[in-house]
């Protein structure tokens, strides 16, 4: 099995080493329109290591944890990187097994670290049935998968979650106007938090204190970070980074602290295979 894994991996790396020539790379630095944000640190994987997290990051505190996905080859993974180094330290191509794949699982997205396993968001084909996919973070096993309640499942899109207090946080990715939420201990809906005006294109988010930030794909390359104060909804627009080049996607996002300090960590993907880290130190009005 770990043969054809490799022969996969070299077939991946082949396929966007083309499409790596014919695009490009992330080729101008990240910068940030608004207060409090500033660009520390921009780490570029290219042909199947971006391919590997293009979609989500979390951390450990120890290690980031990134998940890609290519539906055009039924391809997801998942990867474990140096915080430090930004080596990627171990990947696990073919991450959902047959079963899921049989079943119509397709994408994974963004997701979350706790308590030793990591909860990603994953959607079908058909956008039916979305699911937290739950795997052990120090092997990167498969473990379990729990169906989202239909009455949390929304338009079935589901790109991203994170945790807090035993209560997982989502949105749909487009036509976002609330903000859901699931139990951690038996994945029941526990309802929704109704936002003030309606977003849209969110691939990322995570949560400072009573505040949820989210990662949206604007269009261009410019994109937007929406803050999300959970007490009463309102929704303002916090953030405007400037990925540097039009065709770039933003995807994931998580919000961690380090020596005092807190830190805002991105993943923008350029041609799906061209994947940047982008770390950004965060000073709260």
């Amino acid at each position: 099995m770990s043969v054809f894994f490799a022969i996969l991996r070299k077939s991946v790396y082949l396929f966007f080493a083309l499409t790596f020539l014919i695009g490009g790379l992330l080729s101008t630095p990240s910068t940030v329109e608004g207060p409090g944000l500033t660009l520390e640190r921009e780490i570029d994987y290219f042909y199947s290591d971006g391919a590997a997290f293009c979609q989500g990051i979390t951390t450990d505190g120890r290690s980031f944890y990134g998940t890609g996905c290519i539906k055009p080859l039924f391809y997801n993974a998942i990867v474990r990187i140096d915080m430090e180094s930004g080596d990627v330290l171990e990947s696990r191509d073919l991450c959902l097994p047959y079963e899921m794949i049989r079943l119509g699982y397709s994408h994974l997205g963004d997701g979350a670290y706790f308590d030793g396993k990591l909860y990603i968001a994953c959607e079908t084909n058909t956008f039916k049935d979305p699911a937290v996919m739950v795997y052990d973070a120090e092997s990167l096993d498969f473990l379990a998968y729990h169906v989202l309640p239909p009455e949390g499942q929304g338009n079935g899109h589901f790109p991203w979650l994170c945790i807090r207090d035993g209560v997982i946080y989502y949105t749909q990715a487009r036509e976002v106007s609330e903000v859901r939420m699931l139990s951690l201990t038996d994945f029941s809906f526990l309802g929704s938090i109704p936002m003030d005006r309606e977003i849209t294109k969110i691939a990322g988010g995570d949560l400072l204190g009573d505040t949820l930030y989210l990662s949206a794909d604007s269009d261009g390359g410019k994109k937007i970070t929406y803050a999300v104060n959970l007490a009463t909804g309102e929704t303002k627009d916090a953030f405007v980074r400037d990925t540097g080049n039009e065709a770039t996607e933003a995807e994931g996002l998580v919000i961690y602290s380090e020596n005092g300090r807190t830190y805002f960590c991105y993943v923008d993907v350029l041609w799906l295979c061209n994947a940047s880290i982008r770390i950004y130190s965060f000073e709260q009005e």
